[in-house]
């Protein structure tokens, strides 16, 4: 019984000695057994440090934000040069395209009257016309205007009532 005894005060010790521990921690983490002010001047002084470095990583963050901000604005400056290059291009080779097509038009044009049927007849006819001589190409005119007017003149008179 008396071991007991004895274990049970050894117990209470050992937990009273626990308790004190655990008071005595809390007691200094929170500073209720040093002196406060100085406690809140370190606290203060942490914090302070804490926001000093965050405020210069943002500052940081800024700068680095801004270079890019100066190279995405010097790219998208040298982006609208280039369109403006190739709007360019593209216009000179749609004149390119145009004058090629004019030219090839130009060269058909030209040897049309060697190659169109048209051409060629009204070519002979004025070879022949250039062969006879002109006093017989008037008389052959005025004899085809003579014929002309007499038959306009009798389609006239048959058209008329008398």
């Amino acid at each position: 019984k008396l071991l007991d005894t004895f274990t049970k005060i050894w117990k209470m010790i050992e937990e009273e000695e626990n308790f004190i521990k655990e008071i005595t921690d809390f007691n200094n983490e929170y500073g209720l057994t040093c002196n406060r002010e100085l406690l809140i001047r370190k606290k203060a002084k942490t914090e302070i440090l804490d926001l000093e470095t965050k405020a210069n990583i943002l500052k940081n963050e800024m700068e680095s934000m801004e270079r890019e901000n100066a190279q995405l604005n010097a790219l998208q400056l040298q982006k609208h040069e280039l369109k403006q290059d190739l709007f360019t291009l593209q216009s000179k080779l749609k004149a390119e395209d145009i004058t090629k097509c004019l030219e090839a038009e130009k060269v058909k044009a030209s040897e049309k009257p060697q190659t169109d049927i048209e051409c060629l007849r009204i070519k002979k006819e004025l070879d022949i016309y250039k062969d006879d001589d002109l006093e017989n190409v008037c008389e052959a005119l005025q004899t085809e205007i003579e014929f002309l007017q007499m038959t306009i003149t009798q389609k006239y008179k048959s058209e008329s009532p008398e």
